[in-house]
């Protein structure tokens, strides 16, 4: 029987999924169109907004850019600091900059996927949830996206 949560399944028989900062600034101004077409700054502007959103603290800043193997995308603010975030859904957890990232991101394209034409945008979030399974604070992700 197929739950409704089935995408949060860890997939089988699938390799790992890496994720590799973009260092270049060239290849930074191509991860965005990649991933949204005309659409990459709503989509840029929609992960800052979430993480204003759930973070109180959050006051902008510098983000990193990371490229994963599997074609997704995602990014995390440049940052040290904590992050105590508080969701809709009743979790409240604080984490590192790279997980309230992922975070953010994921949560952005799930918003942006029901736009028309926003299949760009789910397929973005099927990838970065391969990613997600793997990641050191997978629980913590997943508890914060269901």
């Amino acid at each position: 029987m197929e739950t409704i949560n089935a995408h949060l399944k860890q997939p089988r028989g699938r390799a790992a999924v890496t994720a590799t900062l973009v260092t270049n600034d060239l290849e930074r101004l191509e991860c965005l169109p990649r991933i949204a077409g005309m659409r990459c700054v709503l989509l840029e502007s929609t992960i800052f907004d979430t993480l204003a959103r759930l973070c109180d603290s959050y006051e902008g800043g510098y983000w990193h850019f990371y490229n994963l193997s599997n074609c997704g995308f995602y990014m995390a603010p440049d940052s040290d600091a904590a992050f105590p975030l508080s969701c809709e859904n009743y979790f409240e957890h604080t984490v590192c900059a790279d997980t309230a990232g992922i975070i953010a991101t994921a949560s952005a394209y799930s918003h942006l996927s029901f736009l028309s034409n926003g299949e760009c945008f789910a397929n973005a979030y099927h990838r970065l949830s391969e990613f997600i399974f793997q990641h050191r604070d997978a629980a913590l992700i997943r508890a914060a996206l269901d």
